[in-house]
């Protein structure tokens, strides 16, 4: 049976009445009453004001008018299954004293879903309207945040999203939804983004929001270093998926391309300016047009091939590029890529990625090539940051260098080996003078 207590939890002149609403033995609710008393008159017996004077009974009369709204109230929402929390208390004795009920879109949900309405007619930086995969994205954001308030069987206003919100959804997510802790940490980010229209339309928002940030924990770099890839290049292969796959994989990591552009690539993405080839390609997910100088491996099949770009598995792009992610990896494991490499593996029994030492085939993905790209061509002096950028189609140097899987002894053997040969041409241009003898002026 629902029961009413009031008490005090300062001994101040201006105490706040607290009501804590029991519900059995082992759940209570206690939320401010919106009445302040003095401590020194109040009875914490009955749980009132003593009597002593007219203000004192006006408040005891206010508390037992409170306590009577309260389980009619509860009596009510319970039969019909409304989920009695810490907000349904708080909604009810604002109802009580008559303050304005919150607009149904100062509700998180609520106005996650009209955000996800007005998604597809909004405009990006780029001119452009929103991407397919960012409705996708955003739709999954609601319906985890939907998910999480089932969970927690609480209904979130907008301004209840603050920090100890972020550590509970995150928590939420990562050990009920079996979510890893990156993808958590990126989930935060497009909450955010929620939150901050909202604010631009007028909702109001915890003052934490500001600090309500996502984060990312960097995973193991995986690349395939030139020697790998002259290994993969000389490897036969009688499945011609897995030699289509070789092929892609060969062109991808000298073309420095996402998979989704780079599986499209067909002979009419090749131009010809001043009589030298690029391919030239606009990439799907920034809209960023870049133009890619072709490598003499990338040459080398495309005369293989007849001046062509090697087949697709599927004409279905997301089948196109699962197939791909699978053969890439029965390439290397034939081709003997197996040094042992740190990286992070899924676990099929958990369905999370583990990070651990495996033979690298069984790390390889599609993403290789790109990352394989930026790591082998960085660092060599003529191929500088800003002309790398250009053709990966990175925004900032700091993007850009989120890619590269040197480690510092990489980095310090390629110094030595520059030094070295520096000081080898510096010794066989040094001019041997020959010390002559004083000699007469006569």
């Amino acid at each position: 049976m629902a029961t009413i207590k009031y008490l005090l939890q300062s001994k101040s002149s201006t105490a706040p009445v607290y009501a804590r609403l029991s519900l059995g033995k082992s759940k209570s609710i206690k939320r401010k009453t919106g009445f302040v008393f003095d401590f020194r008159k109040w009875s914490t017996t009955t749980g009132y004001p003593k009597t002593n004077d007219a203000n004192s009974k006006q408040l005891k009369n206010k508390l037992k008018e409170l306590d009577v709204f309260i389980i009619h109230r509860y009596n009510i929402d319970y039969t019909k299954g409304i989920v009695i929390n810490s907000n349904w208390l708080v909604e009810v004795i604002d109802e009580f004293h008559g303050r304005t009920k919150p607009n149904k879109t100062e509700y998180l949900i609520e106005y996650g879903n009209e955000f996800l309405e007005k998604l597809p007619h909004k405009i990006t930086k780029n001119g452009t309207p929103t991407s397919k995969d960012t409705i996708t994205k955003y739709t999954t954001i609601v319906k985890k945040l939907t998910e999480f308030e089932v969970f927690s069987k609480c209904k979130f206003l907008l301004k209840d999203v603050n920090l100890q919100f972020k550590d509970e959804f995150v928590k939420y997510l990562t050990e009920e939804d079996n979510i890893g802790l990156n993808t958590a940490g990126r989930y935060l980010n497009f909450v955010k983004t929620i939150l901050l229209d909202a604010r631009k339309n007028g909702r109001a928002l915890s003052y934490q929001i500001d600090d309500f940030k996502g984060f990312t924990v960097p995973p193991p770099i995986v690349t395939l270093n030139f020697d790998e890839i002259e290994q993969i290049k000389n490897t036969e292969y009688e499945n011609e998926n897995l030699d289509i796959a070789r092929d892609w994989l060969i062109i991808g990591c000298f073309i420095g391309q996402r998979v989704s552009d780079l599986l499209r690539l067909t002979k009419d993405f090749i131009i010809i300016e001043k009589g030298i080839p690029y391919i030239k390609v606009t990439q799907k997910k920034t809209k960023k047009t870049v133009q890619i100088p072709i490598h003499d491996e990338t040459k080398e099949i495309l005369n293989k091939r007849k001046g062509n770009f090697p087949p697709v598995f599927s004409n279905n792009e997301d089948s196109n590029s699962a197939l791909f992610n699978r053969y890439l990896k029965e390439v290397c494991e034939i081709a003997g890529i197996n040094k042992p490499t740190k990286g992070n593996l899924n676990n099929p029994k958990t369905n999370r990625y583990e990070t651990g030492t495996y033979p690298k085939w069984m790390l390889v993905s599609s993403h290789i090539c790109r990352r394989s790209f930026a790591t082998n061509f960085y660092g060599i002096e003529k191929n500088t940051t800003p002309l790398l950028k250009a053709i990966t189609g990175h925004s900032t140097e700091k993007m850009f260098l989120t890619y590269i899987g040197k480690e510092a002894n990489d980095f310090a053997f390629q110094l030595a080996k520059a030094w070295e040969e520096t000081s080898s041409k510096n010794k066989s241009n040094t001019v041997k003078l020959k010390v002559i003898k004083n000699a007469s002026n006569q």
